[in-house]
């Protein structure tokens, strides 16, 4: 065989692979058709995430500006409670532990915190003042005694109770002195702290409440605490169970035509699954 001649032959056995490769893939052309849907389909989905995580970013750093210029205010609702409010801040779990240091506890999870500082001025009515153990010396025009008052209140989730007992001294000479006195007054004050979030708008608050009286919030934070990328990544599993959707490429051996031909298809597996940490984002 000339050399001409293997090169013939050599030219019609690529025509024919290329001819059999294109009546194989006419074939398939449904199949093809699904497997570029389906990948166009993963990009466009791919896509819409990235824009859900930007516009998610851009309404947090909306509502942390507001938070950081917010001011406490302060009314009462239908109940007379005492109430709150302010924006809260949103921050990831890192910078969260890194603004507030007591957070730095292994194995916790922090989802909310808030603090505040409250001023109490309140004025307390005493219905009834009594007076007892009273002595009257007839001989001095002097009456010394106790003046005892004291008072229980109780209202929704709060109470309070004060006492006390005044030992005084009364005479026509020094008209009226006291002794030392001893004041008791036991407080148990109800505040109420709570994060709610505004799913239109974005915005989100925290509020405090209280039902005793005379109670006023100097200041107030509140932060609710979203996943950082570095906790996401933390608490992902390195191995599982994994489902895999995807089209396959191969080569097939005709009998007919004594050669290997190009196959493609769509698989579906079903196995175990590793991905080191570093890998993932």
């Amino acid at each position: 065989m000339s050399i001409i001649e293997k090169i013939n032959t050599i030219f019609k056995s690529i025509i024919n692979g290329i001819s059999n490769t294109l009546d194989f893939i006419i074939k398939i052309k449904d199949i093809l058709w699904v497997v570029i849907i389906f990948i166009v389909s993963f990009f466009l989905i791919s896509q819409c995430k990235s824009n859900n995580i930007l516009e998610k970013e851009v309404g947090i750093l909306t509502n942390n500006t507001y938070a950081l210029t917010d001011s406490l205010h302060q009314y009462k609702d239908k109940l007379g409670n005492i109430i709150a409010e302010k924006h809260a801040l949103q921050l990831s779990q890192e910078e969260m532990e890194n603004i507030i240091g007591e957070l730095k506890q292994k194995n916790n999870e922090y989802i909310a915190y808030m603090n505040t500082n409250m001023n109490l001025s309140d004025t307390v009515y005493i219905e009834k003042v009594i007076f007892k153990d009273v002595v009257v010396d007839t001989l001095t025009k002097t009456e010394t005694g106790t003046i005892h008052f004291e008072k229980n209140d109780v209202y929704n989730k709060s109470k309070r109770y004060i006492s006390t007992d005044i030992p005084y001294k009364a005479s026509i000479s020094s008209n009226l002195s006291f002794g030392s006195a001893k004041f008791t007054l036991i407080q148990d004050i109800f505040v109420e702290g709570m994060i709610t979030r505004n799913v239109k708008t974005g915005e989100t608050m925290f509020s405090l409440k209280t039902d005793y009286p005379g109670v006023v919030f100097n200041s107030g934070k509140g932060i609710v605490a979203t996943n950082g990328k570095q906790y996401d990544i933390d608490m992902r599993k390195r191995n599982g169970i994994g489902l895999a959707v995807g089209p396959t490429f191969g080569f097939y051996y005709s009998n007919e035509t004594k050669s290997l031909n190009p196959a493609f298809g769509l698989a579906i597996t079903i196995g175990y699954t590793f991905t080191p940490k570093s890998f993932q984002w």
